[in-house]
């Protein structure tokens, strides 16, 4: 036997790997942070909880059979055992597979090294394989250890009270769950004997479930201890309820197998019941899972909910309806809920409730708006109904009376009605402002058609006359082209096209409307710059830009005659 570090004890043929597990281990655990405001433990980044030992076990024990005192104590250790054994199997099978992964280990001794140095570790108990073992991962696996200081043993004892039954049930549930996971195949541990009860001991034997029995009669022919009767060991399995299942299936093939031909009508009943009685679990499991939905559904609906008799008693009344009173059901149960608090605030309602009441109890709907105060004295909208429950054979045999918070709906529907009639006088207002506005912009308009018309009759009476006395005289030749010039630029001021340029192409210049007029009359480029006194390619130059801005670059349109068109 080779003692490990004060970690764990191992026969000497398996010290080598758990020597190097232990190294792990011992590293692992050194990497410790504890936050207690963040309620963080941790060891090398892996968070872990601390429990007291006693919670689960002297007192674990203890609170489970006052739960279950009425079944008797067999009972209660079933439930504790099962409960306690399922919880640390799990665990050991999770922890093994991690620290496999962390210490990159495949091989099952390897698996398992880390096992029992993490649970002297983690404060279940040190750790004690005797050479008796044969840890194969087979039929043939069987595991021999005692836990010396087992935290389930050390609870019991420092309590003062002898148990008479083994109680490291985790220590056993945590060990197996490790080497199960480790080996890959299904293993139970049971405690032999145990330091709480008075043995010198808290020796396992570990098995697979089908070999844990002979496992057990062969320790027992070795060993001092003798045990009364075989039944004294408890073997809380964590496949127990599959093995059970398995079992029984083989039992019955076999009987059914022996009597089939005499036994025809009997299968068939026994199918018949099993359907029936599985049948029968399954709608009292939907039965319950329907009324826990329906308690859900009638306590946190935000409506007012009530059950009544058919003379308006109450029968049961939902959470929201109550808090909204600030009482408890017991207050209300059995009274006339026209008594209840909702309704005591007037006379009227009472006698409304009353009538209501009486008319639903007759087989009709009853809907009205009535109005509840809260408690702090706010006046509330309600939508209130009650409708009449009827059973088989059609009569009513309960109310179920509703009620629905419509206050915020009352004052979004006033708030809706006062602003469409904001919205209406606003709407006449505009529609005011728009023919005024209309009225306003002929007026302009006119005013304008006459200014320009008082503007073309003064041209043509105070200015066209004195032009055609100047062109009748023995002018110069310089002089003549300067009165035709002048004479061509007033037809031009007057003309439609200048206007419409001006008013539709705001982005012409003045010079490119001046060279925009010649080129309508028909000017080339040479006479235009004589006109204007420029070069032609300072003329080529506007007639690009026109057609770039009146829309007619890379276009096959007449400069000309797009504006000539411009005064139809």
């Amino acid at each position: 036997m080779k003692k490990i570090s004060m970690s764990a004890a191992v026969p000497e043929d398996i010290t080598s790997p758990f020597l190097r597990a232990q190294e792990y281990v011992e590293r692992y655990f050194r990497k410790r942070e504890e936050n207690p405001e963040q309620g963080l433990v941790s060891f090398s980044g892996e968070r872990y909880i601390l429990v007291r030992a006693a919670s689960m076990s002297k007192e674990f024990f203890d609170m489970v059979t006052s739960l279950y005192g009425d079944r008797g104590i067999d009972e209660a250790r079933g439930v504790a055992f099962g409960l306690l054994f399922d919880i640390a199997h799990s665990i050991g099978k999770a922890d093994a597979k991690s620290f496999a992964a962390k210490m990159g280990v495949i091989d099952p001794i390897e698996r398992l090294s880390a096992g029992p140095i993490h649970f002297a570790h983690t404060g279940w108990a040190f750790v004690k394989i005797l050479p008796e073992s044969n840890p194969t991962p087979d039929q043939n696996y069987c595991l021999i250890y005692d836990h010396p200081f087992s935290f389930e043993a050390n609870a019991w004892i420092e309590s003062g009270e002898k148990s008479d039954f083994a109680v490291c049930i985790m220590n056993a549930g945590y060990s197996s769950g490790w080497c199960e996971e480790s080996f890959g195949i299904p293993l139970v541990a049971v405690e032999m004997e145990c330091r709480a009860k008075g043995d010198e001991h808290c020796r396992f034997i570990m098995a697979p479930p089908s070999a844990i029995e002979s496992q057990i009669a062969r320790y027992y022919t070795h060993s001092r201890v003798k045990p009364t009767t075989f039944g004294a060991i408890d073997v809380p399995e964590f496949f127990q309820r599959k093995r059970m299942e398995e079992e029984l299936k083989r039992h019955r093939d076999h009987l059914e197998e022996l009597v089939r031909e005499r036994t025809d009508k009997l299968t068939a009943t026994n199918i018949r019941l099993e359907k029936e009685i599985s049948e029968r679990k399954q709608a009292e499991n939907a039965l319950r899972k329907s009324e826990t939905m329906l308690r859900a559904i009638f306590d946190q609906t935000f409506q007012f909910i009530a059950v009544l008799k058919l003379d308006g008693t109450v029968l049961k009344v939902n959470k929201t309806a109550m808090d909204f009173v600030g009482i408890e059901e017991p207050q209300i149960l059995g009274k006339p809920f026209w008594q209840t608090p909702w309704w005591t605030h007037s006379d009227t309602a009472q006698k409304q409730l009353r009538d209501a009441i009486r008319g639903a109890a007759n087989g009709k709907f009853v809907r009205y708006e009535a109005t509840h105060v809260a408690p702090d004295g706010t006046a509330m909208n309600i939508d209130f109904s009650i409708k009449p429950v009827r059973g088989e054979a059609g009569k009513t045999v309960l109310l179920i009376a509703e009620g629905r918070d419509i206050s915020d709906f009352r004052k979004a529907m006033e708030n809706l009605r006062m602003r469409e009639a904001q919205l209406k006088t606003q709407s006449e207002n505009l529609e005011e402002a728009n023919i005024a506005l209309k009225v306003l912009l002929k007026q302009m308009e006119e005013k304008k058609n006459e200014e320009r018309e008082h503007i073309l009759s003064n041209v043509k009476q105070l200015v066209r006359p004195y032009l055609g006395r100047l062109k009748k005289r023995n002018l110069a030749s310089e002089e003549r082209t300067l009165v035709s010039t002048l004479e061509m630029n007033l037809e031009k001021i007057t003309s439609p096209l200048v206007s419409r340029l001006s008013s539709t192409f705001l982005g012409l210049t003045p010079m490119e409307i001046r060279v925009a007029n010649l080129v309508k009359e028909g000017l080339m480029n040479k006479e235009i710059a004589e006109l204007l006194g420029t070069s032609t390619n300072t003329i080529s130059s506007h007639r690009y830009k026109l057609r770039c801005k009146l829309g007619l670059k890379n276009k096959g349109i007449n400069l000309r005659s797009y504006l000539l068109s411009l005064e139809e």
